[in-house]
């Protein structure tokens, strides 16, 4: 699965390198040189805009063809209705005429080409009124259709059917020629390092709650931790309860319980030496190994959670010393070794190219922890640099390893989970360090995850 789009790379290009205009600028000027290498001159066109950042692009496109074409831009919600910052820019440099969504049949009937700029990627659900509507005018047009970037409404039943699509970067999830039309890739300077590097975009795949949910609907998340070394279970299932799940229940020595509350009364504990089927039912999303240990009894107790348990599986610390690769083989796996751990569990060297290797190999998605994070399923791989040198105190592992459980437990898709939960991780650090200097505590970091997640910086 591709997941490389818009939404991430434009906030993370933003956030290395602040005005995103001139991306904006670079999808317009794609689009026009597609339709101008496509079309002959003097063809009429009506660019139909929505409100956001995909309008914005057929904005910058029409600027660029009116001297060639006979342009119209209607903008079904008006200039008021135009939301964002690149969008708004764009209207203000466009030279020609606007209309509005009344003129839209007319503009359709004189018009031999329609330019869809209504919708970008991340729709949820069908569109509602008036866009479904006019996306069902557009389709029954019988006009030439180009979309941008993807077909409004994509992937939902109601969405443009076009001829062509020009879209950006790299064909998205999804798309093919039967929903799409021809597909153009157009490059419009987003470097590799943005495509390749995790950032505060990451960020934008963590799920909204929903007001009208109730308890359990926002994610379970459990964790098998802290036999041996109690502090690990406190660490990792703090920083899983510190994404946003609805219930952590954490599994260990019935000698920790009164440690493992103590530290957050939130938590649900479980008598590790008495678990059984019912209690994995509900979680979304099973961590083992921080402080597990490696005795007779935390080998069998994992085992027992690997054989019966059949959710989203993350394995850390001891369990990938304990474990071998066979055993998650093509099963939702997340592994999140050190280099040490990574050469027990695979008996390679900690590569980026071995820890490819290893998850395409094995179907899992390995996060391979170092100054750079190596993300990774096998086919799409992230970096996640950032972070410091006081992020080698004990714990730093558990509180990342606890993040990716509480992510995916809400419902982030496996590699997402792990790329954002590394950014965040360091990211902590990085803002510890900043307030106290190298004397922050793992207690310190772990706060700042609720932070992060809030300003989703």
């Amino acid at each position: 699965m591709d997941y490389l789009d818009e939404k991430s790379t434009d906030i993370n290009y933003s956030n290395t390198f602040g005005d995103t205009y001139v991306l904006m600028k670079n999808a317009g000027e794609a689009i026009s040189h597609f339709i101008k290498a496509t079309f002959p001159r003097e063809k009429s066109i009506i660019v139909v805009c929505g409100t956001g950042n995909n309008a914005g692009d057929g904005i910058c496109c029409a600027e660029l063809l009116r001297e060639s074409y006979n342009i119209s831009v209607m903008l079904i919600k008006g200039v008021a209705g135009i939301k964002t910052p690149e969008a708004r820019r764009a209207i203000n440099d466009y030279e020609g005429k606007y209309y509005e969504i009344s003129d839209l049949e007319d503009l359709l009937s004189s018009s031999d080409i329609v330019i869809d700029a209504i919708f970008g990627i991340g729709i949820k659900g069908d569109p509602r009124e008036p866009y479904n509507t006019i996306i069902s005018k557009i389709n029954r047009s019988g006009k030439i259709i180009v979309s941008i970037d993807v077909p409004s409404g994509f992937p939902s039943s109601v969405s443009i059917k076009p001829d062509f699509t020009v879209t950006f970067t790299d064909k998205k999830a999804g798309m093919d020629h039967s929903n799409s039309g021809e597909i153009i890739i157009a490059d419009i300077g987003i470097p590799e390092s943005v495509k390749t590097s995790a950032g505060p975009g990451d960020l934008a795949y963590i799920p909204v709650y929903d007001p009208a949910a109730h308890k359990g609907m926002n994610g379970t998340a459990g964790i098998f931790a802290g036999n041996t070394f109690p502090g690990a279970a406190v660490m990792a299932s703090t920083a899983a309860y510190n994404t946003g799940p609805d219930l952590v229940k954490v599994f260990s020595s019935k000698s920790n319980r009164d440690l493992i509350i103590s530290g957050n009364p939130g938590l649900m504990f479980y008598d590790v030496d008495e678990i059984g089927k019912a209690d994995l039912d509900g979680i979304v999303s099973m961590l083992i190994g921080p402080g597990m240990g490696r005795t007779g009894i935390s080998k069998k107790i994992m085992d027992y959670i690997v054989d019966n348990y059949t959710g989203q599986l993350i394995v850390d610390a001891d369990a990938l010393r304990l474990l071998t690769p066979d055993r998650i083989a093509g099963r939702s796996a997340i592994i999140t070794p050190h280099s040490a751990e990574f050469r027990a569990f695979t008996g390679l060297e900690p590569t980026a190219e071995n820890a490819v290797k290893i998850a395409g190999e094995y179907g899992i998605i390995v996060l391979l922890k170092g100054v750079t994070d190596i993300i990774t399923d096998g086919e799409n791989t992230k970096h996640s640099s950032g972070g410091n040198s006081r992020m080698a105190m004990g714990g730093t592992g558990d509180v990342l390893a606890g993040i990716a459980t509480g992510l995916s437990s809400r419902g982030m898709q496996p590699f997402r989970a792990a790329v954002a939960a590394s950014y965040i991780n360091k990211k902590c650090g990085d803002m510890a360090l900043k307030e106290y200097g190298y004397y922050y505590s793992i207690l310190d970091l772990i706060g700042n995850i609720k932070y992060v997640l809030n300003n989703k910086i």
